[in-house]
């Protein structure tokens, strides 16, 4: 059966830090699978019942850009998190700066990157 590997966050006992984030196998490490609430007023969310504890699926923006930094993502501004590999120009104008990638494709971020 192939391998598919998640990056979750811990669900309990975080420390704010880079090891909040385990890499782990959906196949090989995953006990079972169920719905948990983060918090009193969140919506449910799956969590991965692993034998390193509970993990969750990254979906906050700060966690992503924690959890990916270490591949080339970088927070830009609050909305968008970039692959630094994969971006071919940055055009700033007033308003903040527009981030062109390779392929072709565009995002927009509130911030001036070019200094």
């Amino acid at each position: 059966m192939k391998s598919i590997k998640i990056i979750g966050v811990k669900a309990f006992d975080r420390t704010g830090g880079i090891d909040d984030f385990v890499e782990f196998d959906l196949v090989k490490d995953v006990n079972f699978i169920y719905l948990f609430s983060p918090t009193e007023h969140s919506s449910k969310v799956p969590a991965y019942h692993t034998s390193q504890g509970t993990l969750l699926a990254i979906s906050a923006l700060k966690d992503v850009s924690i959890a990916y930094k270490q591949y080339g993502f970088e927070a830009y501004d609050k909305s968008n998190v970039i692959n630094k590999r994969k971006v071919k120009e940055l055009k700033e104008d007033s308003y903040g700066t527009k981030v062109i990638f390779i392929d072709g494709s565009s995002v927009y971020v509130r911030k001036k990157l070019i200094k």
